[in-house]
């Protein structure tokens, strides 16, 4: 008698739980780079990066304009978030008035602000960064510990451990400005690090 053939067409319904999503406007590669490390393989939420949010310099409200656009193409479900890593650069500070109203309207909108910039965060990886409140002082305290950096970072550069260090020097220099945005040298990355590590 021969054997039955099993039906190779079938499919097992999957079982596992679906991973809620960071969806993150990054302006540059270096945002990506860190949030795509190896400290982040067991991050309770997946991260994806919407395209063609910053093609060129924009000031936050357009970055905003073309988050919400790209976001509407993209499958943002009921428990994924929405997060806007931006830098303060040149900006002043009612640029970000518009932004700042669209992370009070919805809990799942968050910011990451960085003043100057996001390499700010990676500086904090090794020290404190008090004095870095400036573009060119934040590259100078980087190129101490990071010689060879060049805007791109490995997977990894840095390790969980790390990331915590980070996370505390930027938690203890934020409280002393109860801003919504922060004061030249000090970033708010830390609360997208704390999101990764299953702490935020």
């Amino acid at each position: 008698m021969a054997r039955k053939r099993q039906d190779t067409l079938s499919r097992r319904t999957g079982t596992r739980k679906y991973r809620p999503v960071c969806w993150v406007s990054a302006e540059g590669q270096t945002e990506r780079d860190y949030l795509r490390m190896a400290a982040f393989k067991d991050a309770p939420v997946s991260v994806r990066f919407p395209k063609d949010i910053h093609p060129g310099r924009r000031n936050p409200a357009q970055v905003l304009k073309r988050f919400v656009k790209a976001m509407r193409e993209e499958d943002f479900r009921k428990g994924d978030e929405a997060w806007v890593v931006v830098d303060v650069d040149e900006w002043d500070e009612s640029e970000f008035a518009e932004l700042l109203a669209w992370a009070e309207s919805d809990p799942r909108h968050h910011l990451a602000i960085s003043n100057p910039k996001f390499e700010l965060f990676l500086v904090m990886h090794f020290e404190r960064a008090n004095g870095c409140t400036t573009a060119p002082k934040v590259d100078a305290a980087l190129k101490r510990h990071l010689p060879r950096y060049a805007k791109r970072i490995s997977a990894t550069q840095f390790t969980e451990a790390d990331v915590r260090a980070a996370i505390e020097n930027a938690k203890s220099k934020r409280a002393a400005c109860r801003d919504a945005v922060p004061a030249p040298g000090m970033t708010d990355a830390h609360l997208l690090a704390s999101r990764m590590i299953g702490e935020g």
